[in-house]
């Protein structure tokens, strides 16, 4: 999906049943004018309304996303009059994705093992062995089903996910879930391509995920990966154990997530520990941060004040409440960090580190979940309406225990670092950040890396 997010969150409103009158008929206005739009609200619709009967039960976006940043339950339907519009704007055709380059049709893979499947097209009727042609659209809405590509490369897909088949060793990944393993020699350089990345193998195995609006996922279990951005000439290489989320817009950011060693010198595989050298740190005189949403925890073990977070440094042991800056309880709060003037941002590193020290798997504290939003303005816009809807700039969405697949306490690294960073250039332009918080974590420092020179000039 290629609208940009401040649609693609209109969609989600409307399709929930919370947009206002004016931002229904905002919506209809943009979409007789936006052909991709109509795309994207037929591809949300179609799955909005597929799902419901997959899993059985009420689901929400945040399921499929890093944080629920629109949607608060499925709705099973379509709203009918302007569906109806949009289909006869579309020649009566239902939304088919990111269009394939015309090919002549040719067997390129065959269904291999299928578990529980049902399709989103009701009269679907697929059996092991079936031909695959180029160009053919898979679209499940449940169960998995198993890709056997003549080049011996083998791709599960996992429900409800939408892709195509695009050559002997390649697909396009709409939407959804699929695992790759690549073990032949002909297999090597199998490309999975997203609306806004290309996953190129090689060697083994890898997993990708494209969320419903856009955001795209790898995650190297064997192997190594190269991430491929479009117009940019360098790829990011990924090895075995590491993951990538690359954000949908023209920026391309880029967020990774690390455990680090459980030391007080928070070593991690890539991203760098604290520093006192970047421009955000306190010592400089640059920038403030506080509280504008929630509160810090006060007892029983009270959390240290925002400051804390660019004091250069994270904290020196595992459960350190007086050096984390953490909100006393759900949901959360949030940051506002001003840096004095409007900067040129390169990079965002944000660390948290907590185990109980005496019971092992109780790292919740440990986990980050945020949403950051930048601003360049003199004064900072209001918080009682939601960001997008007042200005801010939505820079990335984090959320740590999605990353490293958290399913048992223990899977949780105590100790973690995310960095946030453009695939080439810079994050953009910001006076102001704004972390919008989930959960109690204790975060120990926070770290903005820029320069008050624009390097484009």
């Amino acid at each position: 999906m290629k609208s940009n997010a401040e649609h693609m969150d209109l969609i989600g409103r409307y399709l929930n049943g919370q947009a206002t009158a004016e931002e229904a008929a905002r919506l209809e206005a943009l979409m007789l004018k936006d052909e991709q739009l109509r795309a994207d609200y037929l591809a949300c619709a179609r799955v909005d309304a597929a799902l419901p009967e997959a899993v059985g039960e009420k689901m929400g976006w945040s399921e499929l996303t890093p944080l629920p940043t629109f949607r608060t339950g499925w709705v099973p339907w379509m709203p009918t009059a302007i569906a109806a519009g949009l289909v006869i704007l579309a020649g009566g055709l239902l939304w088919k994705g990111t269009p394939s380059k015309p090919t002549e049709s040719q067997s390129v893979a065959s269904f291999g093992e299928l578990q529980d499947c049902r399709w989103m097209d009701s009269n679907a009727r697929v059996a092991t062995g079936d031909a695959i042609l180029s160009g053919r659209r898979i679209e499940l809405s449940a169960g998995s089903a198993e890709l056997l590509f003549e080049t011996g490369a083998k791709l599960q897909l996992v429900g409800p996910a939408i892709v195509e088949a695009r050559s002997r060793n390649g697909v396009f990944l709409t939407f959804g879930e699929a695992h790759l393993v690549a073990d032949t020699p002909e297999s090597k350089g199998f490309t999975i391509e997203t609306p806004n990345s290309k996953f190129v193998d090689i060697s083994t195995a890898f997993s990708a995920t494209v969320s419903p609006d856009g955001l795209s996922r790898v995650e190297v279990s064997e192997g190594e990966v190269d991430v491929a951005l479009e117009g940019i000439e360098t790829s990011n290489r990924l090895k075995a154990g590491e993951t990538l989320y690359v954000e949908p817009g023209e920026r391309r950011i880029i967020t990774r997530i690390e455990p680090g060693d459980g030391t007080a010198d928070f070593r991690f595989p890539t991203i760098a520990p604290p520093s006192r050298e970047d421009y955000a740190d306190q010592a400089s005189g640059n920038a403030t941060i506080r509280v504008v949403d929630g509160k810090l925890q006060v007892e029983p073990n009270p959390s240290g004040l925002a400051s804390v977070l660019i004091d250069g440094a994270g904290q020196s042991k595992q459960d350190s409440p007086g050096e984390s800056a953490f909100f006393r309880a759900r949901p959360g709060g949030s940051f506002l960090m001003d840096l004095g003037r409007t900067i040129s941002i390169s990079r965002i590193n944000s660390y948290s580190w907590h185990q109980h020290t005496k019971i092992e798997e109780h790292r919740e504290r440990a986990r980050q979940r945020f949403v950051l939003y930048g601003y360049a303005g003199d004064e900072p816009p209001v918080l009682d309406r939601p960001p997008t809807e007042s200005g801010w700039t939505r820079i990335a969405r984090v959320n740590s225990d999605q990353f490293f697949r958290v399913n048992d306490r223990l899977d949780r690294p105590a100790q973690q670092a995310c960095s946030i960073s453009a695939a080439e250039g810079n994050i953009g332009r910001f006076r102001y950040l704004l972390w919008e918080v989930r959960e109690s974590t204790f975060y120990g420092e926070i770290d903005v890396h820029g320069s008050s020179v624009d390097p484009t000039l």
